[in-house]
């Protein structure tokens, strides 16, 4: 065994955690509480591994606008997350309210500072999280996965490199978010952090998310991790025999066939969820659009409706999602061999990954010269050509302006929903290819999901119904929980007395 993966190994607990039960239920209370999270989580697209971090997020921030307290933000937290079933009784013996308060008062007193306060309590939920969480041997992986790919990236004269690489293995491979890979960088700077270290990973992070190098590494390290993920998958599917599974490549090609096939399934399901919810939504949002936006514009600008426009506008998005589905594929039996091959390959030469022909190395700007000034000129030409050709289709059909804006803009985020669901479906793809390459479909694409990309950041800021959710309802909501809490507390003291 190579001396990354003997290590990793050595920090294993390999099965010896304490067991998590699932959580307990917590009456009518605690049945109101999870409705409400329910609906709430259905408005944004996380994964599951992600809606408690963001439940905690979301509670901090609604009673720090009241609340200041340690003490009390801890019990109060503490409350809402077993009210809606987000802790165990492991979990919470593993976690006391002091515990809690401890870490909480670090982040009180950096408030009003220059760090944002989205940042820092963003920062407080992974930490949370991370106390809460039982599986220590996650962030192993990252590490070893930052490792291996680490040495497969030869960029030059780029700052910050290793943090970069890091950041991209934490999104990729680990699939944190921001909030996430934000605490992770404050904990490498300092575990036992102080407000310095907090405007330190700040600052670091607005810095390299300037980068224009940061999205090729991201681009990069998803090529590399579908055997990195088979190797974790294998690990998880049997901890206490994972160093015997990986003896020789006869056991481990064995182990992981079934480990892999099984994960496959899954994968399939998560994909079908998505595609559903993503219908779902994007005909939801077309329809509000449509009876608020579009038909009031065309009322204001033409003195009717355009019933062919309209009705294209409201059936094509959710149409169009549902086709973009149906070219999702797994990988084939001959492509999960090579996947298999590939990851006792990783696990066998993993301190000599430099070797491999798939490494990224710099952009040849240097030898393109002016050749680079014209292929963003055709870039850009490309980007407005695809447009045109867009509005003036539409135009042809009776499009007005407005209805135009409106397809292009659902277009660009059906287009951008599905190269996502794709990319959940391609995470045990391992292509025998060098890193890099492109077709004329993609090249026609491109301009649309970067649109897409663009539309979508706006759609998580304007989350109207998640605004409602979190600023009208929410508040309020939670306030008759504490008071329900409360009233059957006190009928339980009254009926024991009675009994009594």
């Amino acid at each position: 065994m190579k001396n990354a993966a003997a290590v990793l190994v050595s920090r294993l607990s390999l099965g010896k955690n304490e067991k998590i039960e699932k959580a307990e239920g917590t009456g009518v209370v605690g049945t109101l509480a999870r409705v409400y999270e329910k609906a709430r989580s259905a408005l944004e697209y996380r994964a599951d591994h992600l809606v408690r971090r963001a439940a905690i997020e979301r509670i901090l921030k609604r009673h720090l606008v009241f609340e200041k307290n340690p003490q009390s933000l801890a019990e109060n937290l503490l409350l809402e997350l077993r009210w809606a079933k987000y802790v165990t009784k492991t979990e919470l013996n593993h976690v006391s309210v002091d515990q809690l308060t401890q870490v909480l008062s670090k982040y009180v007193s950096s408030l009003n500072m220059e760090v944002p306060l989205d940042f820092i309590v963003g920062v407080a939920s992974a930490e949370i999280e991370e106390m809460l969480n039982l599986n220590v041997d996650w962030r192993e992986f990252t590490n070893f996965g930052f490792a291996a790919v680490k040495q497969k990236i030869k960029l030059a004269n780029v700052s910050n490199l290793d943090l970069m690489i890091y950041v991209a293995v934490d999104r990729v491979y680990s699939q944190s978010d921001e909030q996430q890979v934000s605490y992770h960088i404050v904990r490498l700077l300092n575990p036992n952090w102080k407000y310095e270290d907090l405007l330190e990973a700040w600052k670091l992070l607005a810095a390299i998310r300037t980068q224009k190098s940061l999205n090729r590494i991201v681009a990069f390290v998803r090529t590399q991790c579908a055997p990195l993920l088979l190797i974790r998958d294998l690990y998880f599917s049997n901890p206490a025999n994972f160093s015997k599974n990986i003896e020789n490549s006869e056991i481990f090609t064995k182990m992981s066939a079934g480990v892999l096939e099984i994960q496959l399934r899954q994968t399939g399901v998560r994909v079908k969820t998505a595609v559903i919810r993503s219908v779902i939504y994007i005909f939801l949002t077309k329809m509000l659009f449509g009876f608020l936006v579009e038909v009031p514009l065309d009322i204001a600008i033409n003195n009717h409706v355009a019933r062919l426009p309209l009705t294209i506008n409201l059936i094509f998005p959710p149409l169009l999602m549902w086709v973009s589905s149906l070219q999702i594929g797994l990988p084939n039996k001959n492509d999960q061999k090579k996947l298999i091959a590939k990851a006792w390959e990783v696990l066998e030469n993993v301190d000599n990954l430099a070797d491999d022909d798939d490494i990224l190395i710099p952009e040849r700007d240097s030898k393109l010269g002016i050749l680079k000034a014209i292929f963003t000129l055709l870039y850009f030409g490309l980007f407005i050509a695809i447009f045109w050709a867009i509005f003036w289709i539409l135009g042809k059909i009776g499009f007005s302006i407005a209805s135009k804006f409106i397809f292009v803009f659902f277009l660009s985020i059906v287009a951008f929903f599905a190269y996502r669901i794709k990319q959940t479906s391609n995470i045990y793809s391992f292509k025998e290819k060098k890193f890099g390459g492109t077709n004329l479909w993609d090249m026609i694409l491109l301009p649309i999901l970067v649109l897409g990309s663009k539309f979508s950041q706006g759609l998580v800021r304007l989350n109207f119904l998640a605004f409602i959710f979190d600023f009208i309802l929410e508040a309020p909501f939670k306030l008759i929980l504490h008071f329900l809490d409360n009233w059957i507390q006190f009928l339980a003291i009254k009926k024991e007395e009675v009994e009594g």
